[in-house]
């Protein structure tokens, strides 16, 4: 799996990315949900209601994983690449990664 995690100052939530991905036929999943959210886990009382896990709440907004595997051909690649860039260079000139 290839995970990746948005910069926060390009100004858009891996949900947006992701919607803009599959808007032009790449797909992704997501990263991961946050053990302090997941309800399976709050019933043991393993994770208090409001209680704060900061970087795993960033990681959950703001990462994804990108395709992989072994059946991906280079071009497909390639692709997935250049959607990748040109995404990215959609966010505001101020905001944008390097």
């Amino acid at each position: 799996m290839y995970g990746v995690v948005l910069d926060e100052e390009l100004g858009f939530s891996a949900r947006i990315f992701t919607d803009r991905l599959w808007g032009r036929e790449v797909d992704t999943r997501p990263f991961f949900l946050p053990m302090n959210v997941q309800p399976a886990l709050h019933e043991p009382g393993l994770f208090t209601d409001g209680e704060p896990f900061p970087v795993a709440e960033r990681l959950g907004e703001c990462a994804l994983y990108l395709p992989s595997g072994l059946a991906l051909t280079e071009e497909e690649i390639d692709y997935i690449c250049e959607v990748v860039r040109s995404e990215v260079a959609r966010a505001p000139l101020s905001r944008r990664a390097v």
